[in-house]
């Protein structure tokens, strides 16, 4: 696989003098390690020149100059002429002029992956529908560790907690006293409180990421849903795109469904637009009702109407609603047997009674997922409910998900690309796969079942005639059936 490499990934890599070692450095170096260990190649591209060339220090930008020869540079690159009509053309030889080159390589093919740290990329990324194949570092690192023969080390457990657990000390909240001289204060207020809180730790036991709610009865705002605040939502910046975020999340909007919560909000300076990017692709959005402060208020609704129900589409009405809501009607239904083996990959928590659990890879605590197979099976489309059938020991249905995208192809590296940060399978199994036509499903997971759907049950209700052997599409009355079982 081919890795291009942004300017900011290429920088905090090849750092001119020791003050010049950035808090990205060690990040990158070890994402090159593990690129270079996995015999993928990284690429920058010509353009990037400009780059290095608009540095007003004579002495760095030469150096930079000569150090990026390290690199191969793409060859022939693609003109930018796509990208510039769907996203609008620059002006030569901006930074938007070279960040469209980067984009123009990643969408003619000419490499399989971008790797940067420019939110503004991430964005168009998205309008151009590449969003899948451009990573921050940490993302592919954690993508070079799926896809490496080598298991990555556990996940730790989210914690459940209470605010007065929590460490003050901690190095997380360094950057948050910075934003905020008051919080010592707030944190104090919080733990007399015992709020609700929840931890990931770090290896070394540090704080990964930290959230911390609250129940606001009168919010100044006007809703009349019983409302969440989402009051702290942390990542350590030295964890940021290992998906932590998205592990804390989860279990903040499943404690907001099962406390029969209405609406949920959450307030994030303007720079932060990393996190408000991620918080939107999972519902939440803008309510025009800045904070005096200046804070973006983000609200997310966790009720819906019969209107909402027939405006939205399945995946749409997802991601503005869930994870657990799901649209039922005009969606076909599928069940997707997969095996014990990668079951426990996909869905580790559905393989403890516990809530909380520790997961082997960091895309199997996530949300958003990816599944591969052999299934000769080519009509599940974005919406599709899917409903994993776990084979061989448990032989039941366990998990329901929302289908995103879908891609046939034989080729390893174009799936590879295609599940890009989503993948839990190395890419040794991708390409043994790949000796028959491969079906990759993006996928939203919307709820493990508390009771799994028994083989037994299926077969005397009428569900499937037989154990699943490949992906099965189910009749309309065996949608409703499954539909009153697991609401």
């Amino acid at each position: 696989m081919k890795f291009l490499i942004d300017t900011n990934v290429f920088i905090p890599l090849e750092p001119t003098a020791p003050c010049e070692t950035e808090a990205l450095t060690s990040t990158a170096v070890a994402f090159a390690q593990k690129a270079n260990r996995a015999g993928f190649s990284l690429f920058v591209h010509p353009a990037q020149a400009r780059d290095i060339l608009s540095d007003p220090d004579r002495q760095r930008r030469e150096l930079r100059k000569s150090l990026l020869g390290k690199y191969p540079s793409l060859p022939d690159p693609p003109l930018s002429t796509r990208v510039d009509s769907i996203l609008g053309s620059p002006a030569l030889n901006s930074h938007d002029w070279v960040d469209h080159q980067l984009l123009a390589a990643l969408y003619a093919d000419a490499v399989d992956n971008l790797v940067t740290e420019d939110v503004q990329i991430h964005r168009k990324a998205k309008r151009l529908g590449l969003h899948h194949r451009v990573a921050y570092v940490a993302e592919a690192i954690v993508e070079l560790d799926a896809l490496s023969d080598t298991i990555p080390p556990a996940l730790p457990a989210v914690e459940t907690t209470k605010a007065h657990n929590l460490d003050n000390s901690d190095p997380i909240f360094e950057s948050v006293r910075r934003d905020y001289p008051e919080f010592d204060q707030w944190l104090i207020k919080c733990k007399r409180e015992h709020r609700q809180a929840w931890i990931v730790r770090a290896p070394d036991k540090t704080y990964a990421g930290v959230s911390i709610v609250n129940r606001e009865d009168r919010p100044d705002f006007g809703t009349s849903e019983k409302t969440l605040k989402l009051c702290m939502f942390k990542i350590s910046d030295t964890h940021m795109g290992f998906r932590y975020g998205e592990l804390l999340l989860r279990d903040v909007l499943y404690y907001a469904e099962q406390n029969a919560f209405g609406f949920l909000f959450v307030e994030v300076f303007p720079k932060q637009e990393r996190l408000i990017t991620f918080l939107n692709d999972f519902g939440f959005y803008d309510l025009r009702m800045n904070t005096r402060r200046g804070e973006l208020r983000l609200g997310k609704k966790l009720t819906f109407s019969e209107g909402d129900i027939a405006r939205l589409g399945p995946v749409e009405f997802n991601k503005k609603f869930g994870p657990s809501a799901m649209k039922w009607s005009d969606v076909s239904i599928f069940i997707v047997p997969i095996r014990p083996k990668y079951h426990d990959v996909l869905f580790p928590e559905a393989a403890s009674q516990t809530q909380f659990f520790e997961g082997q890879r960091a895309c199997g605590n996530a949300l958003r997922k990816a599944y591969l197979c052999n299934s000769g099976s080519r009509e599940i489309k974005p919406g599709s409910i899917l409903a994993f059938y776990r084979s061989e020991d448990v032989k039941a249905l366990t998990v329901l998900a929302v289908a995103e995208d879908t891609l046939v192809s034989d080729r390893a590296t174009e799936i590879a690309r295609f599940v890009g940060k989503r993948t839990v399978y190395p890419f040794s199994e991708i390409e043994r796969l790949c000796q028959k036509e491969v079906l990759a499903i993006l996928f939203r997971q919307t709820r493990i079942l508390k009771s799994p759907l028994l083989l037994d049950n299926l077969l005397r209700n009428k569900i499937i005639a037989a154990a699943p052997q490949s992906i099965t599409k189910l009749s309309l009355p065996a949608r409703k059936w499954i539909q009153t079982q697991v609401q």
